[in-house]
Protein backbone atom coordinates (compact mmCIF):
# COMPACT_ATOMS: atom_id res chain seq x y z
CA UNK A 1 0.00 0.00 0.00
CA UNK A 2 3.21 2.42 0.71
CA UNK A 3 3.98 2.21 -2.99
CA UNK A 4 0.51 3.50 -3.84
CA UNK A 5 0.42 6.17 -1.35
CA UNK A 6 4.35 6.79 -2.54
CA UNK A 7 2.81 6.90 -6.28
CA UNK A 8 -0.59 9.30 -5.59
CA UNK A 9 2.01 11.46 -3.57
CA UNK A 10 4.14 11.72 -6.14
CA UNK A 11 1.34 12.15 -8.67
CA UNK A 12 0.18 15.21 -7.09
CA UNK A 13 1.85 18.34 -8.96
CA UNK A 14 2.31 16.90 -12.20
CA UNK A 15 -1.78 16.75 -12.11
CA UNK A 16 -2.30 19.80 -10.86
CA UNK A 17 0.09 21.32 -13.68
CA UNK A 18 -1.93 19.35 -16.40
CA UNK A 19 -5.24 20.72 -14.85
CA UNK A 20 -4.08 24.26 -14.64
CA UNK A 21 -3.02 23.86 -18.66
CA UNK A 22 -6.34 21.99 -19.81
CA UNK A 23 -8.16 25.00 -17.78
CA UNK A 24 -5.60 27.70 -19.69
CA UNK A 25 -6.23 26.40 -22.86
CA UNK A 26 -10.15 25.13 -22.49
CA UNK A 27 -10.87 27.76 -24.97
CA UNK A 28 -8.67 26.31 -28.40
CA UNK A 29 -11.12 23.94 -29.45
CA UNK A 30 -14.39 26.40 -30.05
CA UNK A 31 -12.17 29.13 -30.82
CA UNK A 32 -10.18 27.01 -33.54
CA UNK A 33 -13.79 25.86 -35.08
CA UNK A 34 -15.22 29.24 -35.85
CA UNK A 35 -11.53 30.91 -36.66
CA UNK A 36 -11.50 27.53 -39.30
CA UNK A 37 -15.43 28.72 -40.71
CA UNK A 38 -13.87 32.39 -40.83
CA UNK A 39 -10.58 31.45 -43.08
CA UNK A 40 -13.36 29.17 -45.39
CA UNK A 41 -15.63 31.47 -45.92
CA UNK A 42 -13.01 34.22 -46.85
CA UNK A 43 -11.93 31.19 -49.20
CA UNK A 44 -14.98 31.25 -51.00
CA UNK A 45 -15.02 35.02 -51.61
CA UNK A 46 -11.60 35.13 -52.53
CA UNK A 47 -12.54 32.53 -55.28
CA UNK A 48 -15.87 34.43 -56.38
CA UNK A 49 -13.97 37.96 -56.31
CA UNK A 50 -11.05 35.84 -59.00
CA UNK A 51 -13.67 34.83 -60.97
CA UNK A 52 -15.48 38.49 -60.90
CA UNK A 53 -12.12 39.90 -62.47
CA UNK A 54 -11.60 37.17 -64.62
CA UNK A 55 -14.94 37.83 -66.23
CA UNK A 56 -14.60 41.36 -66.05
CA UNK A 57 -10.94 41.58 -67.60
CA UNK A 58 -12.52 39.72 -70.79
CA UNK A 59 -15.22 42.28 -70.66
CA UNK A 60 -12.59 45.61 -70.53
CA UNK A 61 -10.80 44.23 -73.45
CA UNK A 62 -13.83 43.66 -74.94
CA UNK A 63 -15.80 47.10 -74.25
CA UNK A 64 -12.01 48.91 -74.87
CA UNK A 65 -11.99 47.61 -78.53
CA UNK A 66 -15.31 49.43 -79.44
CA UNK A 67 -13.99 52.53 -77.58
CA UNK A 68 -11.38 53.24 -79.47
CA UNK A 69 -13.20 52.27 -82.19
CA UNK A 70 -14.91 55.27 -81.73
CA UNK A 71 -12.46 57.05 -80.47
CA UNK A 72 -9.74 56.76 -83.09
CA UNK A 73 -11.67 56.43 -85.92
CA UNK A 74 -11.83 59.48 -88.21
CA UNK A 75 -13.38 58.12 -91.01
CA UNK A 76 -16.75 56.89 -88.66
CA UNK A 77 -16.98 60.77 -87.55
CA UNK A 78 -15.92 62.11 -91.03
CA UNK A 79 -19.17 59.53 -92.23
CA UNK A 80 -21.51 60.90 -89.90
CA UNK A 81 -20.77 64.58 -90.01
CA UNK A 82 -21.28 64.61 -94.09
CA UNK A 83 -24.76 62.46 -93.46
CA UNK A 84 -26.07 65.34 -90.95
CA UNK A 85 -25.66 63.09 -88.10
CA UNK A 86 -22.91 64.02 -85.78
CA UNK A 87 -24.97 63.86 -82.69
CA UNK A 88 -25.45 60.45 -83.14
CA UNK A 89 -21.82 59.75 -83.74
CA UNK A 90 -21.13 61.33 -80.19
CA UNK A 91 -23.96 59.53 -78.46
CA UNK A 92 -22.90 56.67 -79.75
CA UNK A 93 -19.05 57.47 -78.83
CA UNK A 94 -20.62 58.46 -75.06
CA UNK A 95 -21.73 55.25 -74.99
CA UNK A 96 -18.86 53.31 -75.75
CA UNK A 97 -17.10 55.31 -73.42
CA UNK A 98 -19.32 54.91 -70.35
CA UNK A 99 -19.04 51.39 -70.82
CA UNK A 100 -15.79 50.81 -70.98
CA UNK A 101 -15.04 52.94 -67.99
CA UNK A 102 -17.78 51.22 -65.92
CA UNK A 103 -16.12 47.86 -66.64
CA UNK A 104 -12.86 49.67 -65.78
CA UNK A 105 -14.16 51.18 -62.29
CA UNK A 106 -15.80 47.76 -61.50
CA UNK A 107 -12.74 45.71 -62.20
CA UNK A 108 -10.25 48.24 -60.31
CA UNK A 109 -13.08 48.10 -57.03
CA UNK A 110 -13.22 43.74 -57.82
CA UNK A 111 -9.54 43.91 -57.51
CA UNK A 112 -9.52 46.53 -54.08
CA UNK A 113 -11.72 43.72 -52.89
CA UNK A 114 -9.40 41.20 -53.75
CA UNK A 115 -6.96 42.75 -51.61
CA UNK A 116 -8.89 43.62 -48.59
CA UNK A 117 -9.56 39.70 -48.41
CA UNK A 118 -5.86 39.04 -48.41
CA UNK A 119 -5.50 40.55 -46.01
CA UNK A 120 -8.57 39.69 -43.63
CA UNK A 121 -7.59 35.84 -44.86
CA UNK A 122 -3.74 36.94 -43.59
CA UNK A 123 -4.63 37.63 -40.38
CA UNK A 124 -7.05 35.09 -39.52
CA UNK A 125 -4.77 32.49 -40.68
CA UNK A 126 -2.16 33.82 -38.29
CA UNK A 127 -4.74 33.45 -35.47
CA UNK A 128 -5.90 30.47 -36.48
CA UNK A 129 -2.37 28.93 -36.26
CA UNK A 130 -2.20 30.17 -33.00
CA UNK A 131 -4.88 28.37 -31.69
CA UNK A 132 -3.79 25.54 -32.65
CA UNK A 133 -0.81 25.43 -30.85
CA UNK A 134 -3.81 25.82 -28.05
CA UNK A 135 -5.15 22.97 -28.99
CA UNK A 136 -2.56 20.78 -29.00
CA UNK A 137 -1.03 21.73 -25.83
CA UNK A 138 -4.50 20.77 -24.42
CA UNK A 139 -4.88 17.62 -26.53
CA UNK A 140 -1.25 16.25 -25.10
CA UNK A 141 -2.53 17.90 -21.55
CA UNK A 142 -6.10 15.53 -21.89
CA UNK A 143 -3.93 12.78 -23.07
CA UNK A 144 -1.30 12.44 -20.19
CA UNK A 145 -3.68 13.54 -17.85
CA UNK A 146 -6.03 10.13 -19.08
CA UNK A 147 -2.50 8.17 -18.70
CA UNK A 148 -2.14 8.99 -15.41
CA UNK A 149 -5.69 8.07 -13.90
CA UNK A 150 -5.79 5.16 -16.66
CA UNK A 151 -2.75 3.61 -14.65
CA UNK A 152 -4.98 4.03 -11.39
CA UNK A 153 -8.49 3.79 -12.81
CA UNK A 154 -8.53 1.81 -15.93
CA UNK A 155 -12.40 1.82 -17.69
CA UNK A 156 -15.36 1.75 -15.27
CA UNK A 157 -15.10 1.39 -11.84
CA UNK A 158 -17.70 -0.49 -10.26
CA UNK A 159 -16.10 -0.65 -7.27
CA UNK A 160 -16.09 3.17 -7.25
CA UNK A 161 -19.67 3.90 -8.47
CA UNK A 162 -19.05 7.88 -7.48
CA UNK A 163 -16.00 8.65 -9.60
CA UNK A 164 -17.99 7.17 -12.34
CA UNK A 165 -20.49 9.13 -12.20
CA UNK A 166 -18.12 12.29 -11.38
CA UNK A 167 -16.14 11.47 -14.15
CA UNK A 168 -18.94 11.79 -16.60
CA UNK A 169 -20.20 15.15 -14.92
CA UNK A 170 -17.06 16.61 -15.81
CA UNK A 171 -17.25 15.37 -19.50
CA UNK A 172 -20.51 16.47 -20.08
CA UNK A 173 -19.46 19.91 -18.28
CA UNK A 174 -17.02 20.38 -20.65
CA UNK A 175 -19.23 19.55 -23.51
CA UNK A 176 -21.77 22.46 -21.99
CA UNK A 177 -18.82 24.78 -21.99
CA UNK A 178 -17.60 24.12 -25.44
CA UNK A 179 -20.72 24.77 -26.62
CA UNK A 180 -21.26 28.21 -24.48
CA UNK A 181 -18.11 29.04 -25.48
CA UNK A 182 -18.74 28.54 -29.41
CA UNK A 183 -21.66 30.65 -28.95
CA UNK A 184 -19.26 33.76 -27.40
CA UNK A 185 -16.35 32.82 -30.40
CA UNK A 186 -18.84 33.32 -32.99
CA UNK A 187 -21.19 36.09 -31.45
CA UNK A 188 -17.59 38.07 -30.89
CA UNK A 189 -16.77 37.39 -34.68
CA UNK A 190 -19.78 39.11 -35.53
CA UNK A 191 -19.25 42.19 -33.76
CA UNK A 192 -15.60 42.25 -34.68
CA UNK A 193 -16.93 41.97 -38.77
CA UNK A 194 -20.23 44.79 -38.08
CA UNK A 195 -17.60 46.97 -36.53
CA UNK A 196 -15.47 46.98 -39.51
CA UNK A 197 -18.61 46.95 -41.74
CA UNK A 198 -19.62 50.68 -39.53
CA UNK A 199 -16.45 51.98 -40.01
CA UNK A 200 -16.30 51.51 -43.88
CA UNK A 201 -19.87 53.07 -44.03
CA UNK A 202 -18.65 56.39 -42.33
CA UNK A 203 -15.68 56.36 -45.01
CA UNK A 204 -18.38 56.17 -47.31
CA UNK A 205 -20.21 58.85 -46.16
CA UNK A 206 -17.20 60.96 -46.33
CA UNK A 207 -16.54 60.51 -49.72
CA UNK A 208 -20.13 61.33 -50.36
CA UNK A 209 -20.01 64.37 -48.25
CA UNK A 210 -17.01 65.30 -50.59
CA UNK A 211 -18.53 64.63 -53.82
CA UNK A 212 -21.18 66.67 -52.83
CA UNK A 213 -18.66 69.69 -51.91
CA UNK A 214 -17.10 69.53 -55.74
CA UNK A 215 -21.02 68.57 -57.05
CA UNK A 216 -21.56 72.42 -55.87
CA UNK A 217 -18.69 74.02 -57.51
CA UNK A 218 -19.77 72.36 -60.64
CA UNK A 219 -23.05 73.74 -60.36
CA UNK A 220 -21.17 77.21 -60.20
CA UNK A 221 -19.12 76.85 -62.82
CA UNK A 222 -16.32 74.79 -61.45
CA UNK A 223 -15.36 72.83 -64.60
CA UNK A 224 -14.00 69.60 -65.62
CA UNK A 225 -11.53 69.55 -62.83
CA UNK A 226 -14.78 69.68 -60.58
CA UNK A 227 -16.12 66.53 -62.29
CA UNK A 228 -13.34 64.60 -61.76
CA UNK A 229 -12.97 65.40 -58.20
CA UNK A 230 -16.54 64.99 -57.76
CA UNK A 231 -16.17 60.94 -59.57
CA UNK A 232 -12.88 60.43 -58.05
CA UNK A 233 -14.73 60.57 -54.37
CA UNK A 234 -17.85 58.63 -55.76
CA UNK A 235 -15.43 55.95 -56.78
CA UNK A 236 -13.93 55.55 -53.52
CA UNK A 237 -17.54 55.82 -52.22
CA UNK A 238 -18.61 52.99 -54.18
CA UNK A 239 -15.35 51.00 -52.86
CA UNK A 240 -16.44 51.63 -49.02
CA UNK A 241 -19.62 50.30 -49.63
CA UNK A 242 -18.42 47.52 -51.99
CA UNK A 243 -16.35 46.39 -48.51
CA UNK A 244 -18.83 47.18 -45.93
CA UNK A 245 -21.76 44.89 -47.74
CA UNK A 246 -18.94 42.12 -48.22
CA UNK A 247 -18.10 42.59 -44.20
CA UNK A 248 -21.73 41.88 -43.72
CA UNK A 249 -22.55 39.14 -45.58
CA UNK A 250 -19.85 37.43 -43.70
CA UNK A 251 -21.53 38.01 -40.57
CA UNK A 252 -24.88 36.45 -41.18
CA UNK A 253 -23.00 33.56 -42.63
CA UNK A 254 -21.84 33.71 -39.28
CA UNK A 255 -25.26 34.19 -37.47
CA UNK A 256 -28.33 33.83 -38.80
CA UNK A 257 -29.58 36.86 -36.13
CA UNK A 258 -28.02 39.12 -38.30
CA UNK A 259 -29.88 41.17 -40.99
CA UNK A 260 -30.19 42.63 -44.61
CA UNK A 261 -29.23 46.10 -44.62
CA UNK A 262 -31.30 48.86 -46.25
CA UNK A 263 -30.89 49.02 -50.39
CA UNK A 264 -28.27 50.88 -51.21
CA UNK A 265 -25.85 52.47 -54.05
CA UNK A 266 -23.56 55.28 -55.15
CA UNK A 267 -24.41 57.35 -57.95
CA UNK A 268 -22.34 57.31 -61.24
CA UNK A 269 -22.50 59.61 -63.89
CA UNK A 270 -20.04 59.66 -67.27
CA UNK A 271 -17.03 61.70 -67.55
CA UNK A 272 -17.70 61.68 -71.41
CA UNK A 273 -20.87 63.50 -70.93
CA UNK A 274 -19.80 65.70 -67.95
CA UNK A 275 -17.65 66.89 -70.85
CA UNK A 276 -19.90 67.95 -73.80
CA UNK A 277 -23.22 67.72 -72.04
CA UNK A 278 -22.25 69.72 -69.17
CA UNK A 279 -24.73 72.44 -67.76
CA UNK A 280 -26.21 73.38 -65.01
CA UNK A 281 -29.39 71.16 -65.00
CA UNK A 282 -27.85 67.97 -65.58
CA UNK A 283 -24.91 69.39 -62.41
CA UNK A 284 -28.47 69.86 -60.71
CA UNK A 285 -30.02 66.42 -61.11
CA UNK A 286 -26.83 64.76 -60.34
CA UNK A 287 -26.45 66.56 -57.08
CA UNK A 288 -29.75 65.31 -56.30
CA UNK A 289 -28.27 61.58 -57.03
CA UNK A 290 -25.41 62.21 -54.68
CA UNK A 291 -28.03 63.32 -52.31
CA UNK A 292 -30.04 60.46 -52.25
CA UNK A 293 -27.00 58.27 -52.14
CA UNK A 294 -25.93 60.10 -48.87
CA UNK A 295 -29.31 59.23 -47.38
CA UNK A 296 -29.09 55.71 -48.34
CA UNK A 297 -26.23 55.43 -46.51
CA UNK A 298 -26.84 56.80 -43.78
CA UNK A 299 -29.95 54.68 -43.91
CA UNK A 300 -27.56 51.91 -43.97
CA UNK A 301 -25.66 53.50 -41.16
CA UNK A 302 -28.24 54.01 -39.00
CA UNK A 303 -29.58 49.85 -39.79
CA UNK A 304 -25.26 48.68 -38.98
CA UNK A 305 -25.91 50.74 -35.65
CA UNK A 306 -28.78 49.14 -34.17
CA UNK A 307 -27.39 45.20 -35.65
CA UNK A 308 -23.94 46.13 -34.04
CA UNK A 309 -25.88 47.02 -30.31
CA UNK A 310 -27.66 44.16 -30.68
CA UNK A 311 -24.52 41.57 -31.76
CA UNK A 312 -22.85 43.54 -28.34
CA UNK A 313 -25.93 42.63 -26.64
CA UNK A 314 -25.60 39.13 -27.30
CA UNK A 315 -21.73 39.14 -27.13
CA UNK A 316 -22.14 39.81 -23.87
CA UNK A 317 -25.04 37.50 -22.98
CA UNK A 318 -22.77 34.53 -24.37
CA UNK A 319 -20.06 36.03 -21.75
CA UNK A 320 -22.11 35.50 -18.50
CA UNK A 321 -23.37 32.22 -19.86
CA UNK A 322 -19.61 31.42 -20.61
CA UNK A 323 -18.72 32.30 -16.91
CA UNK A 324 -21.39 30.01 -15.52
CA UNK A 325 -20.14 26.90 -17.53
CA UNK A 326 -16.67 27.72 -16.48
CA UNK A 327 -17.73 27.08 -12.90
CA UNK A 328 -19.63 24.59 -13.65
CA UNK A 329 -16.26 22.95 -15.68
CA UNK A 330 -14.51 23.91 -12.77
CA UNK A 331 -16.10 22.43 -9.89
CA UNK A 332 -16.62 19.25 -11.65
CA UNK A 333 -13.09 18.37 -11.96
CA UNK A 334 -12.54 19.49 -8.65
CA UNK A 335 -14.88 16.96 -7.34
CA UNK A 336 -14.20 14.70 -9.51
CA UNK A 337 -10.00 14.88 -8.45
CA UNK A 338 -11.09 15.42 -4.54
CA UNK A 339 -13.25 12.14 -5.28
CA UNK A 340 -10.18 10.19 -7.13
CA UNK A 341 -8.11 11.42 -3.54
CA UNK A 342 -10.53 10.25 -1.65
CA UNK A 343 -10.28 6.59 -3.12
CA UNK A 344 -6.59 6.94 -2.84
CA UNK A 345 -6.53 7.56 0.47
CA UNK A 346 -9.11 4.58 1.46
CA UNK A 347 -6.72 2.24 -1.08
CA UNK A 348 -3.53 3.02 0.41
CA UNK A 349 -5.04 2.67 4.25
CA UNK A 350 -7.29 -0.88 3.51
CA UNK A 351 -10.08 0.88 4.73
CA UNK A 352 -12.35 -0.27 1.21
CA UNK A 353 -14.88 -1.98 3.21
CA UNK A 354 -15.02 0.30 6.37
CA UNK A 355 -18.38 2.30 5.84
CA UNK A 356 -17.44 4.77 9.03
CA UNK A 357 -14.53 5.69 6.85
CA UNK A 358 -15.97 5.91 3.28
CA UNK A 359 -17.84 8.74 5.33
CA UNK A 360 -14.74 10.75 5.91
CA UNK A 361 -13.47 12.42 2.86
CA UNK A 362 -9.51 13.34 2.97
CA UNK A 363 -9.26 17.25 3.39
CA UNK A 364 -10.06 18.92 -0.33
CA UNK A 365 -7.29 18.85 -3.36
CA UNK A 366 -6.76 22.45 -4.51
CA UNK A 367 -6.15 22.84 -7.80
CA UNK A 368 -3.31 25.06 -8.48
CA UNK A 369 -1.50 24.38 -4.93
Amino acid sequence: MSSITNKIRASAPRNSELLAILSETDHAQPALEQHRRHVDDLNNELSAIRERISRLDKQRAKELKEHQKYRDSVMKRFAYRVSGKTDKFEAKAEKEEKEYFAVLQQERQAKEMEEHLREMRSKAIEVQSDLEVELNRHTEAQQQLDNLYDSIFQGPTPAFPDEDRLEENARNCLKSYQNARMVVETEQHVVHLLTEAQERVYKALNYTEEALSHSRMDMFGGGTLSDMMERNALDKAESQLGQMLSLVRQAQRASQKVQDLPAVGIAQGSLLGDVFFDNIFSDMAFHDKIKDSRAGLYRARDSLRHQLTLAKARHQDAEQDLILHTESLKRAREELQNARQAIFERVAYGHLDDPAYAMEQPPPYQLGT
